[in-house]
């Protein structure tokens, strides 16, 4: 079955640009790997990150990033079973949102004139409608 897993984390430090390219680039390349496909948000402190492919593929990444040490106070939002990929053309997209706000990349999701979950989640974060700390479960 394929899902959209979608879960937020803090970092226990910021992490500088190169940290955080050295991140995308290996989450494209086991991303490829294995099928799957996304977009993570960085804001300096918080992530959100929606990942998409087989159910028991998705499941094991998520295990595997809440046990990486770049990521703490890990927390699962949402897993639903989807019929097409949101992302499917990004292994892992990434969206810092600094100074230079690059937000416009999230609201571009071409041909869907419904908005999939996912994507109403990135871009409330984006635009800071809603706080990580609003959304844990503690």
């Amino acid at each position: 079955m394929l899902i959209e897993f979608i879960f937020t984390s803090a970092t226990p430090a910021p992490l500088a640009w190169t940290e955080l390219e050295v991140l995308r680039h290996e989450c494209e390349r086991r991303n490829k790997i294995e099928g799957i496909t996304g977009m993570l948000l960085y804001d300096g402190k918080n992530f959100m990150q929606v990942i998409e492919g087989q159910e028991q593929k998705v499941l094991a990444l998520f295990r595997l990033i809440a046990s990486d040490s770049r990521h703490c106070n890990v927390e699962a939002i949402i897993s639903n079973p989807i019929e097409n990929r949101n992302f499917k053309s990004w292994s892992m997209g990434v969206i810092t949102l600094d100074e230079n706000n690059q937000t416009q990349q999230v609201t571009e999701l071409t041909g869907k004139s419904k908005k999939p979950l996912s994507f109403k989640l990135l871009n409330a974060f984006a635009h800071q409608e809603i706080r990580i700390d609003a959304l844990s479960h503690t």
